[in-house]
């Protein structure tokens, strides 16, 4: 008896010191795995902020290439008529009075314009739409002017930036030839642009204590940049790393390199301007790109060491508590179930949204799975519709969350209206966001319901005094799994919402079908 009750013991014993080396075995790995994991969130974090950054830079780039461009087209277009002008009508007093005044009007409208000048063979004045011809100026001394003397080249040329000799403003110039009824030079017509200008398109872009905005020549002459010092002005960086990218065949591109100017290291986008020599570049510190990064970690780690410490601290308390180990066996029986209960629970939960009435999420997405399978069956065609509310934000912004969760409700109403066959799902995808599951429908039949939408929410004008049209207005992106095609529901979902990104970039409010 003693013996079977010993031999019980011992069993008992080994298989409670086995136990024990399954706790601390387990434990063991779980800190590894959370060490392993922790590290790798942390690199991974770091890609994921440079990435980010190279993003915004090239997104910022191509933004303010664009807006150069449009200013320095503005002015050209303006200057090309006053060439025309000239040159046809001659450049005598009752002409140069009729051009003087239309050209104050155009400066009137564009507030990026410095000044019109006119300028004969010699360099001497003959108009300038800021006032009264100084006496005895004459500019055959500028760059500009030495340039169209020299070449016959009738397009715009772009000089460096420059103090101007009447008003003392920083500007830069695009000047155009005006030729004599031979072809021979007869003058320039040129328009100057402030430079305060593009630093004022500079100052709604936040770009950390130390990032940079660089206006610069295709050559590497620096025409404009922020902050702004002025012996910086015309200063040449093609030396710099930026320039050793910028190919003759390269238009844009990103980068992590040192400044030229003052040696930072900076996230770089960078763009040429088109139709002009001229490249943007756009820079972000990398040091605060790493501070922001450093203080996240700083926080993962703390929570990380947090869970290391609870981990070892119920890996000791499972140790002590291994006696009790076939009772805990039992409650873990009993949580179990009751784990088990609780999720067949969560599966029978409403699969309706509180706020719009319409189904959410989850009905969505089982919605979209069952449509999916039964297509693999039944082969027809499926379209997904997303929709999304133009300038919501702004919408709560300025009238409060209340009204923007009328907002939603009224817009959910409308969509609801339109989707009323019993094998289609009208959803709330998320957020301002909508989307609907149509079937036996193809992208035409898809096109047109959407459009519906968009046109009969339009017409509801709901106001929305931040939106450029006054009123509540939606973006639609449209895909399909036509016949034969049994994509997975998240490829069927990314493709909408590329269209819908399309809308978005477009313009807003409008339907896209994607491609």
């Amino acid at each position: 008896m003693l013996t079977k009750k010993a031999s019980i013991f011992t069993t008992e014993w080994t298989d409670a010191k086995l136990k024990v080396g399954h706790v601390v075995l387990f434990i063991s790995v779980v800190c590894i795995s959370l060490i392993a994991i922790s590290a790798w969130g942390i690199f991974n974090s770091l890609e994921y902020h440079l990435h980010d950054k190279e993003t915004e830079m090239s997104n910022l780039s191509k933004t303010l290439s664009s807006n150069i461009e449009a200013t320095l087209t503005q002015a050209d277009s303006v200057l090309l008529g006053a060439k025309e002008h000239l040159e046809s009508e001659g450049s005598n007093v009752d002409n140069l009075k009729k051009l003087e005044e239309l050209l104050k009007s155009q400066q009137k409208r564009l507030p990026q314009i410095h000044g019109f000048f006119v300028y004969d063979e010699q360099g001497d004045w003959l108009l300038n739409s800021n006032g009264s011809i100084p006496v005895g100026a004459n500019n055959s001394d500028r760059d500009y002017f030495i340039y169209h003397r020299d070449h016959a080249d009738p397009g715009p040329y772009l000089g460096p930036s420059i103090r101007s000799r009447s008003t003392n403003d920083w500007i830069m110039t695009v000047s155009r030839r005006i030729n004599h009824p031979d072809g021979s030079f007869a003058g320039v017509a040129i328009a100057t642009i402030y430079l305060n200008y593009f630093l004022g398109l500079y100052d709604g872009v936040d770009m950390g204590e130390n990032g940079i905005i660089n206006l610069a020549t295709s050559d590497g002459h620096i025409i404009v940049r922020k902050p702004f010092h002025e012996s910086e002005v015309g200063l040449n960086i093609s030396k710099g790393e930026v320039f050793a990218l910028l190919k003759p065949d390269v238009n844009s591109g990103t980068a992590t390199i040192k400044s030229f100017v003052d040696g930072v290291e900076r996230v770089i986008g960078f763009r040429r301007v088109n139709g002009y020599p001229l490249v943007v570049i756009a820079a972000f510190d990398r040091n605060e790109i790493l501070a922001d990064w450093r203080s996240e970690s700083f926080g993962s780690l703390v929570i990380s060491a947090i869970l290391l410490l609870i981990l070892s601290l119920i890996g000791y308390r499972l140790a002590k508590l291994i006696k009790k180990q076939i009772q805990a066996q039992r409650e873990l029986q009993k949580s179990q179930k009751k784990y088990i209960e609780a999720n067949k629970t969560l599966k029978s939960m409403a699969l309706e949204d509180g706020l719009t009435g319409i189904a959410n999420r989850r009905h969505f997405d089982l919605f979209l799975e069952a449509e999916i399978s039964r297509k693999k069956r039944k082969p027809n065609d499926t379209t997904l519709i997303i929709i999304d509310i133009d300038f919501f934000k702004l919408y709560n912004d300025h009238y409060g969350h209340v009204q923007g969760d009328e907002c939603l409700k009224s817009v959910a109403a409308i969509i609801k209206s339109h989707v009323n066959r019993s094998g289609d799902l009208a959803a709330r995808y998320g957020g301002e966001e909508f989307a609907i599951i149509l079937t036996n429908t193809d992208y035409i039949g898809a096109f047109l319901l959407a459009e519906k939408i968009r046109i009969d929410l339009e017409k509801n004008k709901i106001e929305h005094i931040k939106s450029p049209l006054g009123v509540v207005t939606i973006s639609i992106g449209i895909s399909a799994l036509s016949e034969g095609d049994f994509s997975i529901s998240k490829s069927l979902i990314d493709t909408a919402d590329k269209a819908l990104y399309i809308a978005k970039a477009n313009g807003k409010n409008r339907t896209v079908i994607s491609n």
